[in-house]
């Protein structure tokens, strides 16, 4: 099974960008290029659209000169060494150790610009499944979209992957018209093996697909919320989903962030202010940090707390009034692929205090983002930007530790008060302790992944479409 290739689809951040800044932000158009860099390159727009080899590459370098967070220590590198601009693009990233002691730069990526595309709209040719180990080392579905193929073929969560027999394309996120996969499948790990093939086909992905009231064991109303995806229109249905918990007076939030790596940061600052009370109004959620020629961008980089919609999406418009529910402790399911626009919610909301107790494994730790940059048909994503809380904390590069450990338990359905990471958190709830699970010992289970190009962080215009590119 080494060549399972199990990042769910669907995973990009966000972030924001100014009126002043319009014009250098979104549409792909990145976020400068127009003067010369201080290092003596040529502007990267007058390199721009020089499709040869060599045009590529210094359109490259000039890029990064301009807009990378840490454009000085860019490593001195010999282009002519590079016949792929994909490997001339990483060789010139910043591997070197930060504060935790990781490399500083493991998610700067570039990507053929038609797949970048193809995901702005939250839409994929795919088969709706994600695969992970499970703690025996068995592939088991994790995650299963509704409508999918794999929905159709009758996989759920939990399901084992026993063996491909044939595929066409080696990706299990293909994005590709007539992909396929053929393979042997038990509905769970003591059920007979049978046979499934998926065709890709369009998946539109619902980065809200449940929301419920669950009791605690000594029987208090909890609301269970499982939240995938900071993706466009996630906050139009964050805010439907929350207005129905207030509605209900539960005053205990359970959200499922595990599968949840990124998105739009406007979404994780909407998500926020909606958990948090007015009391947060006006204070910082998330200030970014650019890079020293860019302070305009820096200056003007705050997202804050706010009682109403800022960045509107297809049903509630911007200044409609959002459901607050005032809770000083939140609930957070979490695993290493909750990163990027989920791991901001947490710091934003530990930055006015609003306790968020942890259930899971520790984060990704990405405190940083980027815009998407188009050239002759590719797509880049230099770093760009860090994020910081009211506090001025944002050095969580290795990630958010939970405050109870336990691991994805893929015996039960998602939103049951019996399934594993829930189950604690509800006891959690009336207790205030973690139980015999946190004592077990858990270890997060190594994830198989395609190609690291994950986590992505968007810079977002204030009027205009929703940028959205594709994890693998």
């Amino acid at each position: 099974m080494a060549d399972l290739q199990v990042k769910r689809l669907g995973t990009f951040l966000a972030a924001w960008c100014a009126a002043l800044l319009l014009a250098s932000c979104g549409g792909g158009s990145g976020s400068s290029g127009s003067a010369a860099s201080s290092s003596g390159l040529a502007a990267s727009a007058s390199l721009a659209g020089l499709c040869t080899p060599q045009g590529e590459q210094r359109f490259v370098r000039s890029y990064l000169d301009e807009v990378y967070l840490w454009y000085r220590e860019i490593p001195a590198v010999d282009a002519s060494l590079y016949t792929s601009l994909s490997s001339y693009f990483h060789a010139l990233l910043v591997t070197t150790p930060d504060a935790n002691g990781l490399p500083k730069d493991q998610f700067s990526f570039v990507v053929n610009a038609a797949d970048a595309d193809a995901f702005s709209t939250g839409v994929n040719v795919g088969y709706g499944v994600q695969w992970k180990l499970d703690t025996q080392g068995r592939q088991r579905a994790a995650f299963v979209s509704a409508g999918s193929p794999a929905d159709a073929a009758g996989i759920t969560r939990g399901g084992q992957l026993v063996k491909i027999l044939e595929r066409n394309v080696s990706s299990w996120y293909p994005n590709v018209a007539g992909a396929y996969s053929r393979f042997q499948y038990r509905d769970n790990p003591a059920a007979e093996v049978r046979e499934i093939t998926l065709n890709a086909r369009t998946v539109q992905e619902n980065p809200v697909p449940l929301v419920s009231s669950v009791p605690t064991p000594k029987g208090q109303p909890a609301a269970y919320l499982l939240f995938n995806d900071h993706s466009e229109g996630a906050q139009d249905k964050l805010i439907t989903a929350l207005q129905s918990v207030q509605s209900q007076g539960i005053r205990e939030l359970v959200l499922d962030m595990r599968y949840n790596s990124g998105g739009y940061l406007y979404v994780a600052q909407a998500l926020a202010s909606m958990v948090s009370g007015t009391s947060a109004n006006g204070r910082v959620f998330e200030s970014l940090r650019y890079n020293d020629k860019r302070d305009a961008n820096s200056r003007a980089g705050t997202f804050s707390f706010s009682n109403s919609v800022q960045y509107p999406e297809s049903v509630y418009p911007a200044g409609y009034a959002m459901p607050r529910l005032n809770l000083r402790r939140v609930y957070l399911l979490t695993s290493e692929e909750t990163c990027s626009a989920s791991e901001s919610v947490i710091n934003g909301l530990r930055g006015v205090d609003v306790e968020v107790v942890l259930i899971g494994t520790t984060t990704c730790g990405k405190p940083y983002g980027f815009t998407r940059k188009d050239n002759c048909g590719r797509a880049y994503f230099p770093i760009e930007f860090k994020g910081t809380n009211a506090k001025g904390f944002g050095d969580y590069s290795a990630g958010f530790a939970p405050s109870c450990a336990a691991t994805d338990d893929l015996d039960h359905a998602l939103g049951q008060p019996s399934e594993g990471q829930l189950a604690i958190a509800l006891r959690h709830i009336d207790t205030g302790q973690c139980g015999a699970a946190q004592a077990r010992g858990f270890l997060p289970q190594a994830t198989q992944r395609e190609p690291d190009l994950r986590h992505i962080d968007w810079i977002r215009p204030p009027h205009g479409r929703l940028l959205r590119t594709r994890p693998q």
